[in-house]
């Protein structure tokens, strides 16, 4: 394609193409050239801000949106982005004003909402968030983040997170998602199911008969099946997000990928089907979890395995969202109640075989507990 090179226009144009297929650098040097064309080009400082953001250089991010506003104080997006910025910095009160800009300026965009509640979330002002989300699903109804969100301040009890909400969380998170689970949250559970599977595959006189057909729920990148690759005659992995399936479809060790809600995928599989079923991190989106243990039962063969992790519910806890044997907290995620766990395995046919306390992640240099449960499927008994 041709371009003509004084075309300011245009070249703004090329640049977001350029910023959408995750092209940064070409993007950028599109914005530089429209804003030396044309210096006064708001829109143009404005996305130079958003390259800048996209590939973490949030100081540079901030003088591209400041100067932004100073050619054109009515956009709305560079007040939004520097509000993100500022909340990411833990500059709460400057999120705040610049949020709070940009809802005034574009007060039909539920996203714009939606950025705000987070915020208030953040500052510890749970009535303001709460007003916020509210503004934002009466724009978009089937806005996740906010319908999540208003569950967790108000106490409203519910069953699992919204899919959008889990999709887009996990969409976002993609690009650095190995790189901060692993240095920045310390997250070993797929490197502890490897370990136990091995030790029980090995203790198992009949385990090297053939290799495990391993179904891993929530797959994410990958993280758990590079480390059950070696044990698989086939590997099937499912999860909302396509970005991270992309990324799991680059390690090239899956047999199959799905992008599919949990209940959705399995059901369509046939039953007695599989070894191994994992689920890492993955019930923490999940508060009820009878049906998807149910439909495990179903897909795994007479002493097959089924290991996952939990965040651990205080079992003291007496509220009503509780009495169901799981919690939703503030942080978005669910923990669980080992007692409910036990009455679920007792339920659909399983034996516990690990209960293995872990920390699941840290959070703000804090220790999250949970357990790591690895469940064999009984094997039925022939009278």
């Amino acid at each position: 394609m041709q371009i003509n090179p004084q075309n300011f226009y245009a070249l703004n144009n090329l640049g977001l193409a350029l910023r959408e297929s995750a092209q940064p650098d070409q993007a950028l040097a599109c914005f530089q050239q429209a804003c030396k064309l044309k210096p006064d080009y708001a829109e143009a400082h404005s996305n130079i801000g958003n390259v800048y953001k996209d590939i973490g250089q949030q100081d540079d991010a901030i003088l591209a949106y400041r100067q932004a506003i100073r050619l054109n104080a009515a956009l709305a997006e560079p007040w939004n982005n520097l509000a993100l910025i500022y909340q990411k910095r833990k500059e709460l009160e400057l999120a705040i004003q610049c949020a709070e800009r940009a809802v005034t300026l574009q007060p039909n965009l539920a996203e714009i909402h939606n950025t705000l509640g987070n915020i208030y979330k953040d500052a510890g002002q749970p009535a303001q968030a709460i007003n916020s989300y509210q503004r934002a699903v009466a724009l978009d109804p089937e806005h996740g983040n906010a319908l999540h969100f208003i569950h967790v301040l108000s106490g409203q009890a519910s069953t699992q997170a919204p899919v959008s909400y889990v999709s887009k969380v996990f969409d976002d998170y993609a690009e650095r998602f190995d790189q901060h689970l692993q240095e920045v949250l310390a997250y070993q559970i797929p490197v502890v199911i490897g370990k136990e599977l091995r030790q029980l595959r090995i203790a198992d006189a009949n385990a090297d008969a053939k290799a495990w057909r391993i179904l891993d729920l929530g797959c994410g990148t990958g993280l758990v099946a590079k480390e059950l690759a070696s044990m698989a005659a086939q590997l099937v992995g499912v999860d909302l997000s396509e970005k991270m399936l992309l990324k799991a479809q680059a390690r090239q060790i899956y047999h199959r990928l799905i992008q599919a809600d949990l209940l959705t995928m399995t059901r369509q599989e046939t039953a007695a089907s599989y070894e191994v079923v994992t689920a890492a991190d993955v019930f923490v989106y999940l508060g009820q979890l009878d049906h998807i243990v149910a439909d495990i039962s179903r897909l795994l063969v007479a002493d097959g395995i089924f290991a996952f992790s939990v965040e651990a519910a205080d079992e003291r806890l007496t509220q009503e969202n509780d009495v169901a044997g799981y919690t939703l907290r503030s942080s978005g995620r669910y923990a669980h109640q080992l007692s409910y766990l036990g009455k679920l395995a007792s339920a659909y046919e399983f034996t516990l075989l690990q209960c293995l306390p872990q920390t699941i992640r840290m959070e703000n240099l804090q220790a999250i507990p949970g357990y790591l449960l690895i469940w064999r499927k009984e094997n039925p008994v022939v009278i």
